[in-house]
């Protein structure tokens, strides 16, 4: 036994909610009605029942189901008097409870949430939440036979206060810090190379741009080591080391003929580094040139 209590909810909350938590499409077909007991036809995925309802003066029902086949709910569907499509969204209210919030896209359009208990006592202690509109729980024309068969009730505008739609987005707001489907972890995994990444951009942006490489130094040549003469043959002459020697030799004296400025360290030493340079200069010039024999 079981006892029902349905309130309307504002459409806005309702598509609020089947956004963050989803749903999932239910067709009912109804036969009518016989010495108080509802029976139809229930398709939700891929699972059908044929179910048989019976209430008593209370208003307390008993519900039966049967399994059938996909294939004998179709055909069963095809000759109920009635019929009705509505998007299914369960969502919890703390305490044990939970909501049932049903979407009605067939034969009209209609929102509705539901909460069931097992005892009357509970049904009446139930605090209504703020988010829930007016109580139909006492209107047949809201019962999901009178939906399927007469026609879903044109309520009209439903009253929505920042309250509602606060204590909405307390159940459907991620808590904790913990966002939807456990995605802080990952977050957390990503923060140090993510920091980083962005004190180089800050760094980048602070110091106008990325600066250009400054260019390499020009090689500067090296003065061979002084070794001891070495007698030239005629055989050496016109070899192939001679002409690299040669250029060797005029290379070092282009360098040598065009000194680059020397630090300001004083007076007195710019002509001895000139003479050392000159020295220098005059020792690999007067290397004789090899004759091409």
């Amino acid at each position: 036994m079981s006892i029902v209590r349905r309130f309307l909810v504002a459409p806005s909350l309702v598509r609020l909610i089947r956004k963050e938590r989803g749903g999932a499409r239910i067709t009912e077909g109804y036969f009518a009605p016989q010495a108080g007991r509802v029976s139809y036809v229930r398709v939700d995925g891929q699972q059908c029942h044929l179910v048989l309802v019976s209430t008593d003066q209370d208003g307390a029902s008993t519900e039966e189901r049967t399994d059938v086949p996909r294939a004998h709910g179709d055909a069963l569907l095809d000759v109920c008097s009635g019929k009705a499509q509505y998007d299914r969204t369960a969502i919890a209210l703390g305490a044990g409870r939970e909501a049932r919030i049903d979407r009605y896209v067939a034969p009209g359009n209609l929102d509705l949430v539901s909460v069931t208990f097992d005892e009357i006592g509970d049904a009446n202690a139930f605090p209504v939440p703020v988010w829930f509109g007016p109580e139909v729980s006492g209107d047949a024309a809201y019962e999901r036979h009178a939906v399927a068969l007469q026609g879903a009730p044109q309520p009209g505008e439903i009253a929505l206060s920042n309250a509602a739609l606060e204590a909405v987005l307390d159940l459907v707001e991620p808590r904790f810090g913990f966002g939807r489907y456990g995605a802080a972890s990952g977050a957390a995994a990503a923060k140090p190379a993510d920091e980083d990444g962005m004190m180089k951009a800050l760094r980048r942006v602070a110091g106008g741009g990325a600066q250009p490489a400054p260019p390499a130094p020009a090689p500067v040549p090296v003065a061979a080591p002084e070794s001891a003469p070495q007698e030239v043959t005629t055989q050496e002459a016109g070899g192939p080391n001679d002409a690299r020697i040669d250029d060797v030799i005029e290379s070092l004296s282009q360098a040598l003929g065009n000194p680059q400025p020397l630090p300001p360290e004083g007076e007195a030493a710019q002509p001895a580094r000139a003479e050392e340079a000159g020295a220098e200069f005059e020792r690999w010039t007067v290397r004789p040139r090899r004759n091409q024999t």
